[in-house]
């Protein structure tokens, strides 16, 4: 490749990964071309997206960007995968695939806001909520005690509500016992 074509992709490259904070390298070795189109589409219909770049390249492409410790730890093919929420999503959905490409896919490493997780940290990280999952319970917590005072107060009037109906259920019961008594008298 000239040095003209090998500068051009690096500059595609570096304006295509400038953005991304989240990223996961997977190692795709030996998969037939029908189940990686597959793979392909079901990442694409989840907004995400693989792409298989030469290794020097992407070192020189994202050596100051976000993705830098991922490419200082790129050793041999790197196919990353990108897009969803952040890697967490990603994670899950290689999780789905990695039954039917076992002998294929390997997670090689993972780029988390801007954190490395290397090979290890990867495998943990489809068990781990994700951003929107975590924002859910942190709402929930911070709304626990208000409906919890909420309640407390509207517990009396519950109560009076309650004894009232159990009353009105009684005199009405009594009025239909007494009626009926005074026709069978009749």
């Amino acid at each position: 490749m000239s040095k003209p074509v090998k500068e051009m992709i690096t500059r595609e490259l570096s304006s295509r990964y400038a953005e991304q904070s989240n990223a996961v390298w997977v190692e795709l070795l030996g998969a037939d071309g029908i189940t990686t189109n597959d793979f392909r589409r079901d990442l694409h219909a989840h907004q995400m997206r693989l792409e298989v770049v030469k290794t020097a390249l992407f070192k020189r492409a994202c050596a100051q960007g976000p993705l830098a410790s991922l490419a200082a730890a790129a050793t041999g093919p790197v196919a990353l995968v990108t897009g969803g929420e952040s890697a967490i999503d990603v994670a899950k959905r290689l999780d789905e695939w990695l039954p039917k490409l076992a002998k294929n896919l390997r997670l090689r490493g993972a780029v988390l806001e801007g954190e490395y997780l290397d090979e290890v940290a990867v495998k943990d990280l489809s068990k781990m909520p994700s951003k929107r999952d975590l924002q859910g319970r942190i709402v929930s917590i911070m709304l626990s005690p208000a409906g919890n005072l909420i309640g407390a107060a509207l517990a009396p009037g519950r109560n009076l509500a309650g004894c009232l109906k159990a009353l009105i259920e009684k005199l009405e019961k009594n009025d239909t016992g007494a009626a009926v008594a005074a026709a069978e008298a009749n």
